[in-house]
């Protein structure tokens, strides 16, 4: 087992990246979509032409097998936003990491 010191600068600086990211609370796996939907109101000016539908924002996700939309309330989409952006940067260092570990495989390196 290698000790910090023994990890080269810019790797040390991925791990501490992504330790950042998991020391606050909020990860989700997915994709944002904004929809455009009829509220279902009969006197609504939604359901006359499709430029005045009401946008909403949902996580577009797959969960055992099967792909879900779940609705975001307004009130909750800062949050979901931050966290699905979270994800994905710890996603991004995680396949950085796994390439310099490669390359120190690759070359025998400690």
């Amino acid at each position: 087992m290698l000790s910090r010191q023994g990890i080269p600068q810019p790797e040390r600086d991925l791990y501490s990246r992504l330790k950042q990211l998991l020391d606050s609370p909020g990860l989700l796996r997915g994709n944002l979509v904004k929809m455009r939907r009829e509220c279902g109101k009969p006197g609504c000016r939604c359901r006359k032409a499709p430029r005045f539908r009401h946008v909403s924002l949902y996580l577009g996700l797959s969960l055992q097998g099967k792909h879900r939309m779940v609705y975001i309330p307004q009130s909750w989409e800062e949050r979901v936003q931050d966290w699905v952006r979270r994800h994905d940067d710890a996603r991004d260092l995680l396949e950085k990491l796994c390439l310099h570990c490669l390359q120190r495989l690759q070359s025998r390196q400690e």
